[in-house]
């Protein structure tokens, strides 16, 4: 299934630009920041969401506070995707550890197919994870590679200058200097 891209105006991005810096942002501080009114906002606001590009409103956590300081990205390879019951065993089994905040396939670094991110109390706790993905693991995955960090180092705040942003600006001047 291929998604079509979305063409947005500038409009449009500008507020998707201010939702992304804060979701919590009220319709009238956008209006007030883009010199609009409030109910313009919340009409792009609602057809973001019905196209698609808005999908749901989050928090940024601060994992510390809730006692979180390690954070844990482990790589490996699907030995055998022929053994396609013991890959959605799998693939459920880590999808309900409560420690996993991200699970991605896909290809990568040494032939890496799948990346886990995950966070944990303490060093014993993120040891204790991965010997139970281990033992769940044992006959169908290899080259498995953990990089594990202090928490502190995995959150990047959105601002003007984020790539992302960036290129939902980009959109519509690339238009507009098309039609020059």
């Amino acid at each position: 299934m291929v998604d079509r891209k979305e063409k947005l105006t500038k409009r449009e991005c500008q507020v998707l630009a201010e939702l992304i810096k804060s979701g919590r942002v009220s319709d009238q501080e956008i209006a007030r920041k883009l010199n609009t009114s409030r109910p313009t906002v919340l009409k792009i606001r609602r057809r973001l969401e019905q196209k698609g590009v808005i999908k749901k409103y989050t928090c940024e956590v601060d994992w510390e506070k809730l006692g979180l300081n390690i954070h844990a990205a482990i790589l490996y390879q699907w030995k055998d995707y022929s053994k396609s019951k013991e890959l959605n065993s799998l693939v459920r089994f880590i999808k309900s550890q409560p420690e996993v905040i991200l699970f991605v396939k896909g290809e990568g670094i040494g032939s890496k197919t799948d990346l886990i991110i995950s966070i944990h109390e303490s060093l014993d706790a993120c040891e204790r994870f991965i010997k139970r993905l281990k033992y769940q693991w044992r006959d169908n995955v290899e080259n498995v590679e953990v990089f594990l960090s202090s928490i502190r180092g995995i959150f990047k705040n959105y601002d003007l200058s984020s790539p992302a942003l960036c290129r939902i600006g980009k959109r519509e001047d690339d238009k507009e200097e098309k039609q020059f």
